[in-house]
């Protein structure tokens, strides 16, 4: 759902996840919106309509979802312990992050300068990657 912020409004409902929304983001120029699902999918929306734009389906629940600081892209992450990197117009998988993490992903965002990635895992790790080719850059021990 979309609320307006200053009166409580609500604006705008999305229609589509069978099962809980974990995640959510705004493209930074507001005019899209992606959400994360435990019915296995991410969904990219029209802001302003609801119209589902793009569906990106999964093999597990997802628990984070964001857009790069560009809007060209879209990062989600789960269950799985793995994190993918889609092309925000296409849909197009770009980049699969996997096998460092030992449990199931919490969240996932892009730095301010799209460069990187960061990661967060229940395993009380978070990780930095390269946004470009997935190289494992640091992990943070809790």
């Amino acid at each position: 759902k979309i609320w307006d912020a200053v009166t409580g409004t609500l604006l705008l409902t999305f229609i589509g996840h069978m099962d809980s929304v974990t995640a959510c983001d705004f493209s930074p120029d507001g005019t899209r919106a992606v959400t994360a699902s435990e019915d296995d999918s991410a969904r990219m929306w029209d802001a302003e309509n609801g119209t589902l734009l793009l569906y990106f389906g999964h093999e597990n629940i997802l628990y984070g979802c964001a857009f790069s600081p560009d809007g060209r892209r879209i990062i989600t992450a789960g269950w799985d312990g793995n994190a993918f990197v889609y092309c925000a117009e296409t849909g197009e998988c770009q980049l699969t992050i996997e096998g460092e993490d030992t449990d199931l992903l919490t969240s996932c965002c892009f730095a301010h300068n799209g460069k990187y990635i960061m990661t967060s895992s229940r395993d009380q790790t978070a990780r930095l990657w390269n946004a470009t080719d997935g190289t494992l850059i640091k992990t943070l021990r809790h």
